[in-house]
């Protein structure tokens, strides 16, 4: 086995773990759903917390699946918008490690009706934040294959500029505006 093959088949295991972590991180946000509707009396503002729940399994319900379309996608070859992709990934959980301190500011650093609660939405948070992470260590995965995208697709040959200018485009071009101004 290359290392080119042997590159592509751990990203496809990385992938695929990343999608297995995934789908744990959507059992335990059903779970915590179902904590919070029968604790939803006890909260200030259930809503924004079922709000957060729901965005959050969207969102890791979306990366799974292209997660794994893109593990398929491996099978086949390294592609451009492959690794584009995992990097888009990485970047949406990036942005959204802003949500997490949102919700922990709106929702649990502050005096709660029942302090009970308390524990059960710091898990929520803790459990997205950790997800998010290992959703942006998807960035490593697109480097190395890109890497591997350079050995495999010869870059096109560099043509220098060969367009041709007139003598004011050319002034233009090279010379400062300051320096351009009529005596």
């Amino acid at each position: 086995m290359t290392d080119t093959n042997a590159d592509v088949v751990a990203a496809i295991e990385h992938l695929g773990l990343r999608s297995g972590e995934g789908l744990s991180t959507l059992e335990l946000l059903r779970g915590y759903r179902e904590q919070i509707e029968a604790g939803a009396a006890t909260l200030e503002n259930p809503r924004a917390v079922f709000e957060y729940i729901d965005f959050f399994n969207e969102l890791v319900t979306r990366t799974i699946n292209e997660c794994e379309r893109i593990a398929a996608g491996l099978r086949q070859g390294v592609s451009q918008p492959d690794i584009d992709a995992l990097r888009q990934l990485a970047s949406n959980a990036a942005a959204e490690q802003r949500r997490c301190l949102m919700f922990r500011d709106k929702c649990i650093n502050r005096p709660l009706p029942d302090e009970r609660m308390r524990p059960l939405l710091n898990e929520i948070s803790v459990t997205t934040r950790d997800q998010l992470t290992a959703f942006r260590e998807l960035t490593a995965i697109a480097a190395k294959l890109e890497g591997h995208l350079g050995a495999a697709t010869p870059p096109p040959p560099q043509e220098e500029e060969k367009r041709s200018f007139d003598r004011r485009a050319l002034f233009t071009k090279f010379l400062p505006k300051t320096d351009r101004g009529t005596p």
